[in-house]
């Protein structure tokens, strides 16, 4: 129990730390392989994210054993969510291997709110999620902060778990963990990651750990990490506790390998405009200095006004809120106008003098298309 006490204190104390410093929200890259932070699922955007893990066991229980006799044991786990509304996405996670559970084939589905993100470099972004572990029949819940200052990032979580081992009837398995993770930028596309998560109240565990490096793959929202960790699957209760905490010592490997990659299926966004055709199609025009500007927003890989109707004399206004460049290009290639590469945070606007159709498409980003109806 004293054990216990001083784990807590110590972990709080870093977490208090993390709540009182700040962090604006987190991209996909400033996550380590066990937390996820604050992030959320932009609106009407589908995410797919897919860890695999797995241990080489044979004459020495080790990776290079890859190469000889060993045999490799897999532990993929995998994660789709939904962006419901801004700051709340809906998901489950899937893991068919796991150790920790009472069942091999591990579902969690859960929902996270994000009440509080950041809107700059040094502010605190912070989230709940609420799941439900099928496998062990057990009520989970996070509460997530992270911050981020210049290069680093720190993330921290509280865990609490109604039955986190599965354990026999009349046995208590409620449990509370603790986690922090800390990140630094090598550079805007790799990443160094890692994370330590222990249980403070509950049963006995094993401290979990985790480290990764992150890469962002140019041009694109995607991103891959190689890791390596002590845990398998990748749910609340699987990511809290190392995996020889479920089974004997020997009967499982101290260290598994692994890769993770994430699939945003942004295109998947434009789908809001059957719910509501016109939050898509009008946008307030803006006074600049006397010109009609209408605004489109570039997130999630998509227009965000995918068919806009304008007066003639109308000014668009393209702002690219992505960490990806895209482009501006009429489908008419005797078309004279159309932007270049437009980096993150850059705006491209075109001012149109006649009446029309026209369609334009993003050259990195095909899938992605628009139209702007120039009426008298």
């Amino acid at each position: 129990m004293e054990r216990c006490a001083v784990r807590a204190g110590a972990i709080a104390c870093a977490f208090s730390l993390a709540l009182a410093t700040s962090a604006e929200s987190q991209a996909l890259t400033e996550r380590t392989p066990n937390l996820t932070g604050a992030w959320v699922a932009a609106p009407s955007a589908l995410h797919f994210q897919f860890s695999h893990r797995f241990s080489v066991t044979g004459s020495d229980a080790d990776i290079t054993d890859l190469f000889g006799e060993g045999e490799i044991t897999n532990y993929p786990t995998f994660d789709v969510a939904l962006g419901l509304f801004e700051g709340a996405m809906a998901g489950f996670r899937y893991s068919s291997t796991s150790v920790g559970a009472g069942l091999a084939n591990e579902w969690q589905p859960y929902v996270k709110l994000a009440p509080w993100m950041g809107t700059g470099d040094g502010t605190v972004a912070v989230a709940l999620t609420a799941a439900w572990n099928g496998a062990n029949q057990s009520i989970d819940g996070e509460l997530a902060a992270e911050l981020r200052s210049g290069r680093l990032f720190a993330l921290a979580a509280f865990r609490g778990f109604s039955d986190i081992y599965d354990l026999p009837p009349g046995v208590p398995d409620e449990a509370l963990a603790v986690a922090v993770g800390a990140g630094f930028k090598l550079n805007q596309y790799v990443t160094l990651t890692g994370d330590v998560a222990d249980l403070v109240a509950g049963p006995d565990g094993e401290l979990a750990w985790s480290a990764g490096l992150n890469f962002g793959i140019p041009f694109t929202p995607h991103t891959v990490s190689i890791l390596a960790t002590n845990v398998t699957s990748g749910t609340l209760s699987g990511m809290s506790a190392g995996a020889r905490t479920f089974l004997p010592d020997g009967a499982i490997g101290p260290v598994f390998w692994g890769f993770e990659f994430t699939v945003p299926f942004s295109g998947f966004a434009r789908w809001g405009a059957i719910f509501d055709p016109d939050e898509l199609r009008d946008a307030p025009p803006i006074d600049d200095g006397g010109r009609r500007v209408v605004e489109i927003d570039v997130s999630s890989i998509a227009y965000r006004r995918p068919e806009l109707e304008v007066p003639v004399g109308t000014t668009v206004r393209w702002v690219n809120k992505d960490p990806v460049a895209h482009t501006v290009t009429p489908d008419d290639e005797d078309a004279t106008w159309g932007s270049n590469r437009i980096g993150p945070g850059e705006v491209y606007e075109h001012t149109f003098r006649r009446e029309g159709r026209f369609s334009y498409h993003c050259v990195p980003h095909p899938f992605m298309r628009g139209v702007v109806i120039v009426r008298p």
